[in-house]
């Protein structure tokens, strides 16, 4: 709880200067004392683990060594952003920096199968990496060397959307028939090619904000469900993914997202996550996070344990936090917001994924970049949200430890769960091994010094 309480008490320190931008009501409602507590005795609990090193000789017998180092290299806890500006820059030097801030912070990415973008003319698809170039909608096969290339886990986003604007072609025909014939013959395309190499899929985007004016053949939803299940191989992550007002106009059992997936499950849908998009498109709606009147941590709890009811995981998949003014306390003001809805989402049992939207800002979707939205500012450096996500990712949520007066050969510790790398020395020689925290495995690993 300390490094919580500390840096309640730096807000508290610069109201001064945040007046205008985050309320007395809104620091209420983050530092209430129930909710500081579930936070922290959340990550505590759901995303750390004991581990027990036992340290012996090649015999097996026991081996007292001289010192320890443990140092978490990786997350099993996904956080990730969108990859639509892989290699998508004017030039080499502010793709590196991208790609830099990208692979720092996240393990996790978003690629772009926008159906519009990836088959702009009927029976060409854009797979290839050599494919022609499209802004922000980079071929998939590029998208995925980078992940291969910096051990970022990738999904592919989405595989069906109603969107005339996103989401469908302008070939896209009237005719039901030939609709769900064309959206077979999508779906074996990208199964056939990245079955092996993307696990995890948006198999159905927005459905709570359906188009009117594009009358899609009946119960596609399910349909889209039932066909990737029968393409893809088992182990696949399919996930149903809807729009920011899933967190306000939440009625329990009620909601209309919540009934669109008890519909689907009950009819044999294979739903293994369940998606809630974070983004704030309205001047309005962030003055009311700023005063402390929407979104608010018993609101978003009160949402994430309703939608737990299906024991599914939970992702975060697109969030988009304004830094608006853009000046100096709306800097600030966006690195606050992140800090405390990152918190909140990572200690809750059922979150598995977190995923910013636009890393960099003057790289959203036409319409979008008024937010400046992105961790890193139109030059490519980090935004203070950007620092705040780096110190939380990469020093509060990763585990350290250094032991040197060791008396046993067994040690027990408590860690985040994810990949460590563990140094032992013993006699002036030291020896590496490396060990992975899973939450559902044994804990008990077997240190060898040969």
């Amino acid at each position: 709880m300390k490094s919580f309480l500390i840096f309640a008490i730096f807000l508290f320190a610069g109201v001064s200067t945040l007046k205008a931008q985050l309320s007395d009501n809104y620091f209420k409602q983050w530092n209430d004392p129930e909710i500081v507590d579930r936070i922290q005795s959340g990550i505590e609990q759901n995303r750390k683990g004991y581990a027990t090193l036992i340290f012996t000789d090649e015999q097996g017998g026991p081996v007292v060594p001289d010192q320890i180092n443990i140092k978490q290299i990786s997350h099993d806890f996904m956080f990730g952003a969108n990859l639509f500006m892989v290699d998508g820059f004017d030039t080499k030097e502010k793709n590196d920096k991208w790609e830099s801030a990208f692979k720092n912070i996240f393990n996790f990415g978003t690629i772009p199968f926008y159906w519009k973008d990836l088959e702009p003319e009927q029976g060409h698809v854009r797979f290839g990496r050599d494919s022609e170039k499209i802004y922000r909608r980079p071929a998939p096969d590029l998208v995925l060397e980078f992940c291969e290339k910096n051990g970022i886990t990738p999904k592919g986003h989405p595989l069906i959307w109603d969107n005339p604007k996103f989401g469908i072609p302008d070939w896209f025909p009237n005719d039901k028939k030939k609709q769900e014939e064309l959206m077979t013959t999508r779906f074996e395309q990208i199964a056939k090619r990245y079955d092996k190499t993307i696990k995890y899929w948006d198999v159905v985007n927005e459905l709570t904000a359906r188009k009117p004016d594009v009358p899609m053949f009946k119960d596609y939803a399910f349909k889209a469900f039932k066909l990737s299940e029968k393409l893809f191989s088992p182990g696949q992550t399919f996930l149903i993914n809807d729009v920011t007002r899933v967190w306000q106009r939440h009625k329990g059992e009620y909601s209309h997202y919540y009934q669109i997936i008890e519909n689907l499950l009950l009819r044999g849908a294979k739903i293994d996550a369940i998606g809630l998009q974070f983004h704030f498109f309205s001047e309005e709606r962030l003055e009311d996070v700023k005063e402390g009147t929407d979104f608010t941590p018993k609101q978003l709890f009160r949402v994430l344990d309703s939608y737990s009811d299906f024991g599914k995981p939970l992702h975060i998949t697109e969030i988009t936090i304004p830094t608006l003014p853009y000046n100096k306390e709306g800097l600030k003001t966006q690195a606050i917001l992140t800090e405390n809805f990152y918190r909140l989402w990572f200690s809750h049992p059922y979150v598995e994924n977190i995923i910013w939207w636009n890393l960099a800002d003057n790289t959203a979707v036409k319409g979008e970049d008024k937010w400046n939205a992105g961790l890193i500012d139109k030059n490519l450096k980090p935004k203070p949200s950007y620092e705040v996500l780096d110190r939380l990712i990469n020093e509060e949520w990763k585990t350290s430890i250094e032991e040197k007066h060791i008396n046993s050969n067994s040690f027990k510790f408590k860690g985040f769960y994810g990949k460590y790398s563990i140094l032992v020395k013993k006699d002036g020689k030291t020896y590496k091994s490396e060990i992975h925290l899973i939450k559902e495995s044994p804990r008990e690993f077997a240190i060898v010094l040969e």
